[in-house]
């Protein structure tokens, strides 16, 4: 991974309402079946709003085309977002699919409408000066994690495969907003975390990180998905479909405008806006998010598409690693659907526009 970033131009107001227009007039969005009534939704974000999770904010002109007001809040972890969802605070969220498996593991009923982020970059980050030059030299390392975020569930799997367990590190639990502040003050020797959250504020105080993603090491997982319950589906389904197809849309744009995208995350949150590197980490988060998700899934069969033999091993290796007595192995065929994904693709040449933009950002 590279320290510089991309500078791609930025789109004027007049060619962003042009495109979200054109998009929206396509065959993919559902009609505006809720002309008559605006209807009201609560969604969750995985984590804080970032590059990473970005395109939510993108999708909100598209929601709205389709009759949607779709208020978003940021996230405290994939673990307390699925939980959130379950409990009916929020309609739709994005957690991180293997959150979401494992939840099910544990008898939740969830459901996957799309995948809108291919690889968690789940891992652990250590400083580039650091003698942690494998995992297996974590042993005896004081490990900082956030217990509610996403990849903290599947450390100790992560560990066993270099003949580790919890007992051979140093496990300190932090708050979210100081765990990257503890690597770059050398408060720990390592944190866990999703990469592509974390690198924009490390990079940015100067810490270039090595990391160790899961996914190199046997464990890949899909990241951010568009998850409710089966009974909201089944009693909402229309409402479901405008929220698919409004995320596919918002993916498309932020992938071919993420200059503009980040001005509409701005907008939406203006105090964001008053950090002095809040747009240089947004372009480092995008870029991570935009160069993972061109994918054989997303590039073949469309934004959002699953592959089934991938959730029948994600589903797999949760249960095998996760799973407790009284646990039973959910049908990974229950935990997800492609139905309202995969109808809208990007053309070789806009998919050669991101690969441009992005290849500095590719991890490992």
């Amino acid at each position: 991974m590279r320290k510089d970033v991309s500078k791609i131009g930025t789109l004027s107001r007049r060619g962003f309402v042009a495109a979200s227009g054109a998009a929206a007039a396509g065959t993919f969005l559902p009609k505006k079946v809720f002309a008559q009534k605006r209807v009201s939704i609560n969604y969750t974000l995985g984590w804080l709003p970032e590059g990473a999770n970005i395109w939510s904010y993108a999708a909100k002109p598209f929601w709205a085309k389709a009759g949607l007001d779709v208020t978003i809040e940021k996230g405290t972890g994939s673990a307390a977002a699925t939980q959130a969802i379950t409990q009916g605070k929020y309609q739709f969220g994005i957690p991180a699919t293997p959150n979401s498996i494992q939840q099910a593991v544990k008898g939740a009923a969830l459901l996957s409408l799309g995948c809108f982020n291919y690889d968690t970059t789940m891992g652990v980050a250590v400083r580039p000066e650091s003698p942690i030059k494998e995992p297996a030299d974590l042993k005896g390392k004081k490990l900082g994690s956030t217990l509610t975020s996403g990849e903290y569930p599947f450390l100790p799997t992560f560990l066993k495969k270099f003949g580790l367990t919890m007992n051979d590190i140093q496990s300190i639990a932090l708050d979210s907003k100081v765990r990257e502040v503890a690597l770059i003050e050398k408060q720990c020797d390592g944190i866990t975390c999703f990469v592509a959250s974390a690198l924009p504020k490390l990079i940015a105080s100067g810490v270039n990180p090595r990391v160790f993603l899961y996914s190199k090491y046997g464990m890949p997982f899909y990241a951010h998905s568009l998850t409710t319950t089966p009974d909201y589906f089944a009693k909402e389904k229309s409402v479901c479909e405008a929220m698919a197809a409004g995320l596919a849309e918002g993916v498309k744009f932020a992938l071919l405008n993420p200059q503009e995208t980040i001005e509409l995350l701005f907008k939406e949150l203006p105090e964001l806006k008053l950090a002095s590197t809040a747009k240089e980490q947004l372009e480092i988060g995008m870029g991570v998010w935009a160069a993972n998700y061109m994918t054989k899934e997303a590039k073949e069969k469309g934004v959002g598409y699953s592959d089934p033999a991938i959730y029948k091993t994600m589903t797999d290796l949760i249960f095998e690693t996760s799973g407790a007595a009284g646990d039973k192995k959910p049908d990974p065929n229950t935990l997800f659907t492609n139905e309202f994904v995969g109808k809208l693709k990007l053309t070789d040449a806009e998919w050669a526009k991101v690969k441009a933009g992005t290849a500095k950002y590719a991890l490992g």
